[in-house]
């Protein structure tokens, strides 16, 4: 089954071309979604004529669906070819940048931010790390590369010269 996971409503910035509504098909096959509508409670509706494939999520951005998601509150609703509403996800308010989350995915989704490592983390965690918190720092590196590769090429220089 497809459902909404997420919705961009105020993003920072511009909404026209920031805001954005996730599908998500966790399932095990590929769904055919030809025919299927996504409505707000406006009224406002965008015809989908996509497959969703198997375990797979579908960023819709507002400048493909025409949808303009309200800020302080609105409802969705996913609707299958014949009508029916297989779906919905409602807000009351969005402050910016908020990521509104379906309520059935709420927990996996911060399962997902927990075991995610930021670059940060990967920056400053230690010697295994990209970047070592040691005295011999990234800067280092960059700046004996830099010597190496100008004294290597000055050499080549220097010979074909003599030639």
């Amino acid at each position: 089954m497809v459902y909404f996971k997420e919705i961009l409503p105020n993003p920072a910035g511009d909404d026209t071309s920031g805001e954005w509504i996730k599908l998500v098909n966790p399932g095990e096959e590929d769904i055919n979604l030809s025919g299927w509508v996504i409505k707000d409670a406006g009224g406002k509706a965008y015809s989908l004529m996509t497959l969703a494939p198997k375990n797979t999520e579908i960023v819709l951005p507002r400048s493909l669906t025409g949808i303009a998601l309200n800020n302080n509150g609105d409802t969705l609703y996913l609707l299958s070819a014949s009508g029916e509403t297989v779906d919905s996800i409602s807000y009351t308010e969005a402050s910016d940048d908020e990521i509104i989350i379906a309520s059935r995915f709420v927990e996996s989704t911060r399962k997902e931010k927990a075991e995610t490592t930021t670059l940060e983390q990967l920056a400053l965690g230690g010697d295994d790390k990209i970047v070592s918190e040691g005295s011999f720092s990234i800067v280092m590196v960059a700046i004996v590369i830099a010597l190496a590769a100008s004294i290597l090429i000055g050499a080549i220089l220097k010979r074909s010269e003599e030639k």
